[in-house]
Protein backbone atom coordinates (compact mmCIF):
# COMPACT_ATOMS: atom_id res chain seq x y z
CA UNK A 1 0.00 0.00 0.00
CA UNK A 2 1.41 3.37 -1.05
CA UNK A 3 1.42 6.05 1.66
CA UNK A 4 0.85 9.63 0.86
CA UNK A 5 1.58 13.07 2.23
CA UNK A 6 -1.94 14.56 3.81
CA UNK A 7 -1.13 17.20 1.10
CA UNK A 8 -1.38 14.63 -1.57
CA UNK A 9 -3.70 12.58 -0.14
CA UNK A 10 -6.18 15.62 -0.01
CA UNK A 11 -5.32 16.01 -3.48
CA UNK A 12 -5.87 12.88 -4.89
CA UNK A 13 -9.95 13.13 -2.78
CA UNK A 14 -10.52 16.36 -4.85
CA UNK A 15 -9.69 14.73 -8.11
CA UNK A 16 -11.57 11.55 -7.44
CA UNK A 17 -14.48 13.66 -6.31
CA UNK A 18 -14.04 16.14 -9.07
CA UNK A 19 -13.78 13.16 -11.69
CA UNK A 20 -17.19 11.54 -9.63
CA UNK A 21 -19.34 14.92 -9.94
CA UNK A 22 -18.49 14.99 -14.07
CA UNK A 23 -19.66 11.77 -14.52
CA UNK A 24 -22.75 12.22 -12.36
CA UNK A 25 -23.40 15.88 -13.12
CA UNK A 26 -23.22 14.69 -16.86
CA UNK A 27 -27.43 13.52 -16.91
CA UNK A 28 -26.21 10.00 -17.52
CA UNK A 29 -26.53 8.60 -14.56
CA UNK A 30 -27.67 11.38 -12.43
CA UNK A 31 -31.03 10.68 -10.35
CA UNK A 32 -34.20 12.93 -10.13
CA UNK A 33 -33.77 15.07 -6.99
CA UNK A 34 -35.33 14.49 -3.82
CA UNK A 35 -39.05 15.83 -3.99
CA UNK A 36 -39.38 15.74 -7.59
CA UNK A 37 -42.81 15.14 -8.96
CA UNK A 38 -43.67 12.09 -11.29
CA UNK A 39 -46.53 12.64 -13.64
CA UNK A 40 -48.09 14.65 -15.68
CA UNK A 41 -50.29 16.62 -13.73
CA UNK A 42 -49.85 18.04 -10.18
CA UNK A 43 -51.98 17.94 -6.78
CA UNK A 44 -51.38 19.82 -2.97
CA UNK A 45 -52.55 17.78 -0.63
CA UNK A 46 -55.48 19.73 1.60
CA UNK A 47 -56.12 17.26 4.08
CA UNK A 48 -55.48 18.63 7.41
CA UNK A 49 -52.85 15.87 8.80
CA UNK A 50 -52.17 13.30 6.83
CA UNK A 51 -53.81 11.77 3.70
CA UNK A 52 -54.11 7.92 3.78
CA UNK A 53 -52.90 6.40 0.06
CA UNK A 54 -55.11 3.54 -0.79
CA UNK A 55 -54.05 0.07 -2.88
CA UNK A 56 -57.25 1.08 -4.93
CA UNK A 57 -59.81 3.69 -5.15
CA UNK A 58 -61.93 3.06 -1.50
CA UNK A 59 -61.52 3.11 1.84
CA UNK A 60 -62.09 -0.64 1.31
CA UNK A 61 -58.42 -0.98 0.31
CA UNK A 62 -55.24 -1.30 2.71
CA UNK A 63 -53.43 1.81 3.44
CA UNK A 64 -49.89 1.62 2.05
CA UNK A 65 -48.64 5.08 2.77
CA UNK A 66 -49.64 8.72 3.69
CA UNK A 67 -48.57 12.28 2.57
CA UNK A 68 -48.89 15.21 4.89
CA UNK A 69 -50.27 18.22 4.30
CA UNK A 70 -48.70 20.90 1.65
CA UNK A 71 -47.01 18.10 -0.08
CA UNK A 72 -47.61 18.24 -3.83
CA UNK A 73 -47.55 14.34 -5.40
CA UNK A 74 -47.65 13.15 -9.15
CA UNK A 75 -51.05 12.33 -10.63
CA UNK A 76 -51.23 9.66 -13.64
CA UNK A 77 -55.00 9.68 -14.12
CA UNK A 78 -58.23 9.64 -11.91
CA UNK A 79 -61.22 7.45 -11.97
CA UNK A 80 -64.66 7.13 -10.08
CA UNK A 81 -64.93 5.05 -6.43
CA UNK A 82 -65.43 5.28 -3.40
CA UNK A 83 -67.13 8.66 -2.66
CA UNK A 84 -65.65 10.36 0.15
CA UNK A 85 -67.87 13.66 1.88
CA UNK A 86 -69.25 14.40 -1.76
CA UNK A 87 -66.50 13.56 -4.06
CA UNK A 88 -66.34 9.96 -5.81
CA UNK A 89 -62.77 11.11 -7.41
CA UNK A 90 -59.77 8.92 -6.55
CA UNK A 91 -56.27 9.77 -8.29
CA UNK A 92 -54.01 7.61 -9.53
CA UNK A 93 -50.39 8.92 -7.96
CA UNK A 94 -46.65 8.09 -7.90
CA UNK A 95 -44.57 9.25 -5.12
CA UNK A 96 -41.90 8.15 -5.10
CA UNK A 97 -41.72 6.45 -1.78
CA UNK A 98 -45.36 4.43 -2.83
CA UNK A 99 -44.51 3.66 -6.26
CA UNK A 100 -48.33 3.52 -7.96
CA UNK A 101 -51.18 3.94 -4.96
CA UNK A 102 -54.52 5.66 -4.84
CA UNK A 103 -55.73 8.77 -2.90
CA UNK A 104 -59.15 10.46 -2.51
CA UNK A 105 -59.60 13.57 -4.96
CA UNK A 106 -61.49 15.14 -1.84
CA UNK A 107 -57.85 15.98 -0.02
CA UNK A 108 -55.82 16.86 -3.12
CA UNK A 109 -56.10 20.83 -5.05
CA UNK A 110 -55.01 20.19 -8.35
CA UNK A 111 -51.84 22.49 -9.10
CA UNK A 112 -52.56 23.35 -13.50
CA UNK A 113 -54.36 20.68 -15.46
CA UNK A 114 -56.97 18.11 -14.35
CA UNK A 115 -56.14 14.40 -14.80
CA UNK A 116 -57.56 12.69 -17.49
CA UNK A 117 -59.59 9.33 -17.05
CA UNK A 118 -57.50 6.61 -16.41
CA UNK A 119 -58.17 3.92 -19.19
CA UNK A 120 -57.37 0.78 -17.74
CA UNK A 121 -59.11 0.67 -14.61
CA UNK A 122 -57.57 0.47 -11.28
CA UNK A 123 -55.20 -2.08 -10.45
CA UNK A 124 -53.84 -3.06 -6.90
CA UNK A 125 -50.59 -1.96 -5.78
Amino acid sequence: MTHLSPFRRGAAVLVSAGLLCGVLGSGVAAAAPPGAVHGPYKGRVTAASHLALRAGPGTSYRVVGSLHHGEVVGIRCKTNGRNIHGNPRWYKIHEGRFAWAWASARYIRMVGATPRWCREGHHRI
